[in-house]
């Protein structure tokens, strides 16, 4: 065996290597975590179902006009606890807002966000998609930074007011039906002039949300030098699959006209990374799902970007903070809260680079982005992107069809040349120089391409990766169904599954990588021996059987849309195969025929 196919054996046993490493043991600890997720979700639901049949029965509040709050306020006694959280006197008064896009619950402590979910889109459960860990706190938490410390006032009480009317317990509040918007207003008031309010402006369409701040320093206020507001409760996870879904996981931010993005997986020791500039935007992503503050352009202005992450606790979430310059007496901004799927088109709306959120990949994203555009272009048409998958292979093979059939030929003429190869190592063994030489030499006589087999293969990678970036990280993929059992394209096809882990499969059976690794073991054969011999060499036989199994385990855990598109494409390849050296036989025959 010579050294290039010890070198090939050595590299296939660290892929091999890498694979259980990176995939299968992480499953395991992923079996174990998904019953406490489970458990927990079901909790909050049934919290969250409690929540709803307490405020259903409340009547629908009216629609009025906000006038003068800040004078309606009432005053917190004590100038010294006005930033103090304390104990509150009664209950938090919770909010939910139902749209037709998803529901938001907003709390009076802090004027936070509780929980969102979106109507639209579903767990394997069938529950509604939550984006907030359950019982975290410091969503759109606001903070003040007083005498050097910051302050976060997610237990500070707020008055409650719902467009206009004051609301002292929990209320329900469901657009739709004639009632387009509301406004959901939160304030604070101290007796020596302080003043907080917080504003979110609620739509009947769409994932949009207007956020507004107002401050007036006065009194204890007047010694806050800064504020920020983020999204520290992090993100939730919405996905079967916790490895993958976390290595989605990134904060992200635009300041100036750059764009900065910190996957979880980067965050280490230091669990910030702070960047200064005019701020444009700030969000945190998951696989599918995005929560981005947009700040008005009115209200843009340098401050610091801060993306948060810590990888051991799956956490990840941003803040933007703005310093008091000139020392106002009274501070008010306004954002665009973006809290819903990665869609590119209600991204791109926002003409800030939201869009860039999505992972597309940094080389080919122009790639993926036109296999994506023709993709929902075609759903429009053919209602199952499982049958567009196909359609896209078979556009690639014949698109590569001339190159492809080129390289079979290639093969074939470097399969008649092998007793020359093989003669020239054997005189030339010692001189490593002479023989290099003599075999390039052969080749240039005989008009072939050492390379010339690989090339198709090498051409088609970027439209590979680029479809794996479309099928791993687009919201139009997501739970996109085929036939039978793979109901969803964008994660492995699952057969059937067992308790027990076993090494490089883990407890599921997946059919369609083992279907294109039985598909390339045919292709190999058909392909006949690179030694020009009836009978396989030792090591290629073994190479024919070893290279399958790899790209099966490597294809293992794909995206079951993936390993759909190469399966195609081999069985496409072996019946352009066949025929071509039924062409190529025919060829050799008549030119032996016309040297007799």
């Amino acid at each position: 065996m010579d050294r290039r196919s010890l070198l090939a054996i050595a590299l296939t046993f660290l892929i091999l290597l890498g694979w259980q490493a990176l995939f299968v043991a992480p499953k395991q600890r992923e079996l174990a975590l998904k019953r406490q997720i489970e458990q927990r979700e079901a909790q909050r639901a049934d919290s969250l179902a409690a929540l709803e049949r307490r405020a259903a029965k409340e009547d629908t509040l009216p629609v009025a006009r906000v006038q003068d709050t800040t004078r309606a306020a009432t005053p917190v006694a004590g100038a010294a606890t006005f930033l103090a959280a304390g104990e509150p006197e009664s209950a938090p008064a919770r909010i939910t807002v139902v749209t037709e896009k998803m529901k938001v619950v907003l709390s009076s402590e802090g004027g936070e966000v509780e929980s969102v979910t979106f109507s639209e889109f579903k767990n394997r459960d069938g529950a509604a998609v939550e984006i907030v860990p359950p019982g975290a706190e410091g969503a759109l938490v606001l903070g003040l930074q007083q005498d050097g410390v910051w302050k976060k006032l997610s237990r500070t009480g707020f008055e409650t007011l719902v467009d206009g009317v004051s609301v002292a317990d929990s209320a329900l509040v469901a657009l739709g039906q004639g009632r387009d918007s509301a406004m959901v207003l939160f304030r604070r008031s101290g007796p020596s002039g302080e003043y907080i309010e917080r504003r979110y402006a609620f739509s009947r369409t769409g994932y949009a949300v207007g956020v507004g701040i107002m401050l007036r320093r006065e009194g204890e206020m007047a010694r806050c030098t800064a504020y920020s507001v983020g999204w520290e409760s992090g993100m939730a996870l919405t996905e079967s699959n916790r490895r993958l879904e976390e290595m989605k996981f990134a904060a992200l931010g635009m300041v100036g006209g750059e764009l900065y993005q910190a996957p979880m997986a980067k965050f280490g020791r230091d669990t910030v990374r702070a960047h200064e500039g005019t701020i444009v935007w700030a969000g945190a992503r998951t696989k599918y799902f995005l929560s981005a503050l947009i700040a008005q352009e009115k209200s843009r202005g340098s401050g610091t970007l801060a993306l948060q992450g810590n990888r051991s606790k799956s956490y990840i979430g941003y803040s933007i903070a703005f310093p008091f310059r000139g020392d106002p007496r009274h501070v008010e901004d306004s954002y665009t809260w973006y809290v819903g799927p990665l869609d590119m088109k209600a991204l791109k709306s926002f003409g800030v680079g939201l869009e860039r959120t999505i992972d597309l990949g940094r080389w080919l994203r122009f790639l993926s982005l036109g296999i994506l555009k023709l993709m929902i272009w075609m759903e429009r048409f053919i209602p199952n992107y499982g049958v567009i998958i196909i359609i896209l292979s078979i556009l690639t093979k014949l698109l590569f069809y001339r190159l492809t059939h080129k390289s079979f030929k290639a093969m074939k003429d470097m399969q008649r040349i092998q007793p020359k190869l093989k003669e020239i190592q054997e005189k030339y063994k010692g001189d490593r120089d002479r023989q290099n030489k003599e075999v390039m030499k052969l080749y240039k006589e005989a008009g072939v391409s050492p390379l010339g087999g690989c090339l198709p293969l090498v051409l088609q990678m970027p439209v590979f990766i680029a479809l794996y970036n479309v099928l791993s990280n687009t919201i139009e993929l997501r739970r996109a169904p085929f036939v039978s059992w793979i109901n969803d394209l964008s994660v492995p096809d699952k057969l059937f599954g067992w308790h027990a882990s076993v090494p490089f499969i883990g407890n599921e059976f997946h059919l369609l990588p083992v279907l294109m690794g039985a598909a390339m073991i045919y292709q190999s054969k058909l392909g006949g021996s690179p030694t020009g011999e009836g009978v396989p060499a030792s090591q290629t036989k073994m190479m024919t059987y070893l290279m399958p199994v790899i790209f099966t385990i490597f294809f293992y855990g794909m995206p079951s849309g993936l390993v759909l598109y190469w399966l195609v494409n081999n069985i496409f390849s072996i019946v352009q195969q066949y025929y071509a050296q039924r062409e190529i036989e025919s060829e050799e025959a008549a030119r032996l025929n016309a040297a007799k």
